[in-house]
């Protein structure tokens, strides 16, 4: 891939991931509490209950806000790997820090991805799931947060450490 079309796809997944992302907050704002509780629920009952406090409407709002969670979370995994292989900021890394730096948000969305496809099952017509589920998917939400706070952290600090090696000059 050129750097040119490179630097494009980064901006354009990057705006695409930003816009999504307002979006899909916008349409789901109405939640009350909002999806992360959701998320960080970890046993049937906690996640039961915040489904009975949404309602029938607000669990049918949930189940159409993956519409827009599928693409969010595509274009912030490829923001991110483009990131990190083809903008300058990562250039001060080491090889290897680097590489493991770019599946960073891949792999976060990966388990945004396998944390949307348990809530599905979840909020399924099912009368019951396997309590474990209802665990593994407060699991993968988690580490999905725990990736994406650590690529957040990380970026920041290289925006800190630039910034301030440019104010030495």
């Amino acid at each position: 891939m050129t750097r040119q079309i490179a630097t494009l796809l980064l901006w354009l997944s990057g705006a695409l991931a930003l816009g999504l992302f307002v979006a899909m907050a916008v349409h789901s704002a109405p939640l009350s509490p909002g999806i992360p509780a959701l998320q960080f629920t970890f046993d049937e009952a906690a996640f039961k209950a915040i489904l009975a406090q949404w309602g029938p409407d607000g669990v049918d709002l949930f189940r159409r806000h993956f519409r827009i969670d599928f693409p969010v979370l595509a274009s912030y995994g490829l923001f991110g790997y483009l990131l990190v292989r083809y903008g300058s900021l990562f250039r001060q890394l080491d090889w290897t820090t680097r590489r493991l730096s770019s599946w960073t948000l891949p792999a976060a969305a990966g388990l945004d991805a396998s944390e949307n496809l348990l809530h599905l099952e979840l909020i399924s017509e099912a009368t019951s799931h396997a309590p474990a589920l209802y665990l593994i998917a407060g699991l993968v939400a988690s580490g999905k947060w725990l990736l994406i706070a650590n690529f957040m952290a990380g970026t920041l600090y290289l925006l800190a450490t630039q910034w301030r090696h440019g104010c030495e000059k």
